[in-house]
């Protein structure tokens, strides 16, 4: 059976991302799914979290980087399967959690750059770009689709065309949003073009699900446009609170520590999260 395939995206930075793939990564490989999480965001921050920065410069030193795997498409050399650029047993969480990784690293930014500038030089129009680019991150996940059960793509703010490209195979899409005007805005414009790639595996937009981040329980203006949210998207139910003890989770911990030590009272509210995820998902 392959694995479920989920892209966590939002145009708009700043949202807790990377902090919700983590988390929900965390949570999920805990309870004994085997979860594949592949940055591709440049700023790394997932990766950060979940190999903490030793052993993420080793990865970057022995070229298991996800920057690494393209390349050899772009500039050629000797192949290298998908499997040898991924990480095994990262987080710093007791309990064996069945979580692996393929890091990102700040040099990914330039292998769109230069694969354009490659492929326009040979005559590819941009449609055929997005197929390329579609073609080579599906064959990868195909390739070691027997190994998880969920594969979770943390995409860039924007888009790119490594972020269309999982948008295109993922057969759910999460946006984490912070409960304002702004932000809200945004997502009618994201959902749009979501909704144009989905369409094309004949999915509905009701694989496109929001997640509220950031959330303050007295904020007026939060309870107000959470609730607007709710009626104008596919909401989950758990909203994740604003709270340091998530924040500090993102420090790695050479000591191996428990999810309740690791996100503190905000351990329930993630666990309430990861299980609603996990039967919209029909990982039951």
């Amino acid at each position: 059976m392959s694995p479920r395939t989920v892209s966590i995206v939002n145009m708009k930075g700043g949202v807790g991302k990377s902090t919700t793939v983590a988390s929900l990564a965390e949570a999920l490989s805990l309870e004994g799914l085997r979860v594949l999480v592949v940055d591709l965001d440049p700023q790394s921050n997932v990766s950060m979290m979940l190999a903490g920065q030793d052993r993420w410069i080793d990865l970057r030193k022995n070229g298991q980087t996800i920057d690494e795997y393209f390349n050899q498409f772009v500039y050629g050399g000797e192949p290298r399967f998908f499997h040898e650029f991924i990480a095994h047993g990262v987080s710093d969480l007791s309990g064996d959690p069945q979580l692996d990784l393929l890091i990102s690293t700040p040099e990914f930014r330039y292998i769109e750059r230069h694969a354009l500038e490659k492929w326009v030089s040979q005559g590819f129009d941009i449609r055929q770009l997005n197929a390329r680019f579609s073609r080579l991150t599906n064959s990868a996940i195909e390739s070691v689709s027997d190994n998880y059960d969920l594969v979770l793509f943390d995409c860039p703010p924007g888009i790119s065309m490594f972020a269309e490209a999982a948008i295109e195979l993922s057969e759910f899409i999460v946006i984490p949003t912070i409960a304002d005007y702004v932000s809200r805005l945004g997502i009618f414009a994201f959902r749009k073009r979501a909704l144009r790639s989905m369409e094309q595996r004949r999915f509905t937009d009701e694989r496109i699900w929001t997640v509220i981040t950031k959330f303050e329980q007295h904020n007026t203006l939060h309870l107000s446009e959470a609730d607007m949210l709710k009626t104008q998207f596919n909401v989950f139910d758990t909203r994740i609170p604003q709270a340091e003890q998530i924040a500090r989770a993102a420090e790695w911990s050479d000591q191996k520590r428990t999810f309740e030590q690791k996100y503190g009272a905000a351990a329930q509210v993630i666990r309430q999260f990861a299980a609603e995820f996990r039967e919209r998902a029909g990982l039951i």
